[in-house]
């Protein structure tokens, strides 16, 4: 008896030991290993959809990025450490737009958009709403194609409310810029510290203003950010 047991395990282990290996595609690296794919290598855009134009997703947060930090809860808590919350007691006016980051999704609406707060974080999105500011629509890269699960995103500094929110002029420059410079280097949120650094990448989105909505030009640079979670300290 005891003798057919231990025969049995060891079948088990030596079928273990012989099951095929699962691969990756191999032009398809994990997620966490790569920062991002180029949207336009599966069909996608570096341009969402707007109206009849684009708005240039001109900030990616790399998929290097501490996990946590790529999803819903976890970028919300990051953009309030850096000087982002939630729209006006959740109130959006205006249609959703749209992205294709060639990951196999097609195109897909934006998961949020984001307001500037004004060191205000539950309720500063309410006066950026009145006065402009700075804000930011997200997308994710998470497809059977391209699952890098990279945040990109389209931002930009608008007019105020009389103006209907209109991009500013050279809106797109300015709010990218503006979003790269509150979140470099160290910032906190409740128990838990960013630490962002970046680098600059050109060639994923052609400069001027050809397909870019409102006819804004833009300088074609696209700001990729790895953000690491630490403790509170």
């Amino acid at each position: 008896m005891r003798s057919t047991f231990f025969a049995a395990i060891i079948l088990a282990i030596i079928s273990v030991s012989a099951a095929p290996v699962v691969e990756l595609d191999a032009g398809l690296e994990a997620r966490g290993d790569v920062d991002y794919y180029d949207p336009r290598i599966g069909g996608g855009s570096q341009l969402n959809e707007s109206a009849d134009a684009g708005e240039p997703l001109n900030v990616i947060i790399s998929g290097k990025s501490s996990a946590e930090v790529l999803t819903p809860d976890g970028f919300l808590n990051y953009a309030r450490a850096i000087g982002f919350s939630k729209e006006c007691f959740g109130l959006h006016n205006g249609g959703k737009q749209r992205a294709n980051l060639g990951d196999g999704h097609g195109w897909v609406d934006e998961r949020e958009v984001l307001r500037e707060h004004f060191n205000i974080p539950f309720f500063g999105t309410c006066l950026e709403s009145l006065i402009g500011g700075n804000h930011l629509r997200t997308f994710r890269q998470d497809g059977p194609n391209a699952n890098s699960g990279a945040l990109f995103l389209a931002v930009s500094q608008e007019l105020d409310l009389s103006d209907k929110h209109q991009i500013s002029p050279n809106g797109y420059n300015i709010g990218r810029d503006k979003f790269v410079s509150k979140a470099l280097g160290k910032k906190r949120w409740l128990l838990k510290t960013y630490t962002t650094t970046v680098t600059e990448v050109k060639g994923l989105l052609a400069a001027g203003a050809e397909g870019v909505n409102h006819g804004i030009a833009q300088d074609g640079i696209v700001k990729v950010l790895t953000v690491k979670v630490g403790g509170p300290f």
